[in-house]
């Protein structure tokens, strides 16, 4: 697979990054010659250093060649000019544009064609699913719930069961009345994807998933999981926040169905809503918004009528225990500011807040997390890295979970009635040796397979796999006519 890429900032190059593990053509295209020069010594690809928006560079980038193309700078002018420009030239390449504006996140599936423009990724509009998604699965440091609960994965050090270091899984797994699977195991620093024969070592971490019950007999209950969320302190009137409220709210105008309809943003907009009013908030919940800007304070109170706007700078003494934080189910602090964020989310738990969360922008501040009081973060840098991700993998693969170690990720993948896999047992199917089924979901059950497992088309596999492998597993899984 070919990509281009334009735009070497923060998501340009985690994209890149990924790509390349995986084995892709990457091209890409920076127009600041220092920034070009940084991604040229960091990354294994081509990088050019030109206007990824003039029809020249495009060309001798060889974009309208590409499988993908992908405009990722923080310009949605100079995205959306450059992805119309390779459209009107080759018709290969799938395009997608990261956008700002809430205006080009609306645009119709026709506008988005006349622009040229497969996929939109709005960072806000990302950054708030995140943040529901967290609400929706708890909180819990060491365990991610998978599907709604009905599987976890939970990070245990090998001291939890100190009779099983020196064994191997397979000896354990034989020794315990539970079905569960390690799915990895963290040996210094490094991360693996154990067989049945490797040996738990002292120091190990590791990956355990299962399904919550069979993982409380065998490794106890966990505390600290979803709890409902009815009174929530919102800090910033930001665009994150006013997607966020528009998730989580009816609002007074007609936006919300302006947002829709479009294949970008739109329509998974509408779709994740849906989910959400359907199952994280059913009932009555109570929103108060702090913004120090009057002017956003009064817009943001005639969209929402059904939320509290109090105008007041969280940086004063006395604003967030005025605004009831102490009172709080949960503080968001989403303003522009990434510091801000960070204290006013920690300063939120010291002052009573039973959970907070912080709005990053990258991974900078997430090594901090273990020593400060936040629940949890959102970078809304990685939220459209994850949105673009799932889109270029073309088999398609879904990343549900990427371990902290970056090497590794559980990934999901559909099995279509032309898929080669259709109608094989797994036994049947050469896998990389560093891919493991971890499950497979057949209609509405999801089972821990065997050897005899046999796919069919509508089954979802789950797998345990090196990032090196990606593509190895699209060749496998992925339509016998290319997708």
């Amino acid at each position: 697979m070919r990509v281009v890429i334009v735009g070497a900032g923060t998501v340009g190059i985690q994209i890149a990054r990924h790509l390349i593990a995986e084995n892709r053509d990457v091209i890409l295209i920076e127009k600041n010659p220092e920034t070009a020069r940084i991604a040229d010594n960091e990354l294994d690809c081509l990088v050019i250093n030109e206007d990824g928006s003039r029809p020249e560079t495009l060309r001798m980038a060889r974009a309208g060649q590409a499988d993908w193309f992908l405009a990722l700078t923080g310009s949605d002018s100079v995205n959306i000019v450059a992805c119309g420009l390779v459209s009107a030239e080759a018709e290969r390449p799938k395009t997608i544009a990261r956008v700002e504006t809430p205006f080009y996140s609306a645009l119709s599936s026709s506008q988005q064609e006349a622009f040229g423009l497969d996929i939109l990724v709005n960072p806000a509009l990302e950054a708030a699913r995140a943040i529901i998604q967290i609400m929706d699965t708890g909180f819990a440091e060491s365990v991610v719930p998978l599907h709604d609960g009905a599987l976890q994965l939970r990070m245990v050090p090998a001291s939890s069961f100190p009779a099983s270091v020196g064994k191997t899984l397979a000896e354990v797994r034989r020794e315990s009345q539970s079905i569960y699977l390690v799915a990895a195991i963290v040996r210094n620093s490094r991360i693996l994807v154990p067989r049945g024969d490797t040996r738990i070592e002292k120091g190990d971490r590791l990956y355990i998933l299962g399904e919550p019950e069979a993982l409380d007999v065998f490794l106890g209950k966990v505390e600290g999981l979803a709890d409902e969320a009815r009174r929530i302190l919102l800090v910033g009137a930001s665009r994150i926040t006013e997607r966020l409220l528009s998730l989580m709210t009816d609002a007074k105008t007609t936006r919300s169905s302006r947002t829709g309809g479009s294949s970008g943003t739109g329509g998974r907009f509408s779709d994740f809503r849906n989910y959400i009013a359907q199952r994280l908030f059913p009932g009555k919940i109570d929103i108060t918004l702090v913004e120090p800007s009057a002017d956003e304070g009064k817009r943001f109170a005639q969209l929402y009528q059904s939320i509290q706007v109090i105008h007041g700078d969280p940086q004063e003494e006395g604003v967030l225990e005025s605004c009831g934080v102490g009172k709080s189910d949960l503080c968001i602090a989403a303003t522009e500011s990434q510091p801000l964020n960070i204290v006013t989310a920690e300063l939120s738990k010291a002052l009573g807040a039973k959970k907070s969360i912080s709005i990053v922008t990258g991974d900078r501040y997430l090594v901090l997390g273990p020593q400060l009081g936040i629940d949890a973060y959102v970078s809304s840098n990685d939220a459209v890295v994850s949105a673009v991700l799932e889109a270029v993998r073309k088999a398609h693969i879904k990343t549900i979970f990427s371990f902290y170690e970056d090497e590794v990720e559980i990934v999901e993948l559909a099995i279509s009635d032309a898929s080669p896999v259709t109608g094989k047992k797994l036994m049947e199917i050469v896998l990389p040796v560093d891919v493991l089924v971890a499950f497979v979901i057949q209609g509405d059950r999801i089972i821990v397979p065997t050897g005899q497992t046999v796919l069919q088309g509508g089954d979802i596999i789950a797998l345990v796999s090196g990032k090196r492998s990606i593509a190895a597993l699209e060749a496998i899984f992925g339509d016998r006519d290319g997708i």
